[in-house]
C-alpha cells in the first residue's frame, strides 16, 4: 500500500509543471520515440544500419557503455566514505548515488544488448549456456561482472 501512495505522490509531482516543463517532456518523448523507431528498423535489417563497418569500430553503443560503467563507479564510490568510514555529512547524497549507479548498470546492460544486433543472442552472453567465447570476449566478461 504505501509502494502505490509512493507512486501516486510521485505521478503528482512529475504532472505539475509549466509550459517550458511540458515542451520539454514532449521533446524527450519524441526522442525516445525516435529512437525505438531506430532501433527496430536496426532489429529488421541489422547492424549494418548503424554504418559501423569497420573491422573495429567502437560505435555509439559501446562509447556510451564505456561512459555509463564509468558513471556506476563513481556513484558507489560515494558509498565508501559514507558507510565504510561513517562520514556523517555524505549519507545524505547516498541513496541517490545508489539509485544513479543502479540506472547506470541497468543502461550498461541495455547498451550490450543493443550492440549484439539482436535480442535473442543475448543468451550467448551467460555463463555456460550457448556457444559464449567467454575466456576471449571481452563483452562478456563486462556482461558477467555487471
Amino acid at each position: 500500500m504505501n509502494f502505490l501512495r509512493f507512486l501516486f505522490g510521485c505521478f503528482k509531482i512529475i504532472t505539475k509543471g509549466g509550459r517550458i516543463y511540458y515542451s520539454s517532456l514532449f521533446f524527450l518523448l519524441v526522442l525516445i520515440v525516435w529512437g525505438g523507431l531506430g532501433y527496430l528498423d536496426q532489429l529488421q535489417n541489422g547492424l549494418i544500419m548503424t554504418n559501423m563497418r569497420d573491422s573495429v569500430s567502437w560505435g555509439f553503443y559501446i562509447g556510451n557503455f564505456t561512459f555509463l560503467v564509468g558513471v556506476a563507479a563513481a556513484a558507489v564510490m560515494l558509498v565508501i566514505p559514507a558507510y565504510i568510514y561513517d562520514w556523517k555529512p555524505i549519507k545524505e547524497i547516498v541513496i541517490f548515488g545508489e539509485i544513479l549507479a543502479i540506472c547506470a548498470v541497468i543502461m550498461c546492460l541495455c547498451f550490450i544488448v543493443v550492440d549484439i544486433g539482436n535480442p535473442l543472442r543475448f543468451w550467448h552472453m551467460l555463463p555456460f549456456v550457448g556457444t559464449m567465447n567467454f575466456p576471449y570476449s571481452i563483452l562478456s566478461w563486462d556482461f558477467f561482472v555487471l
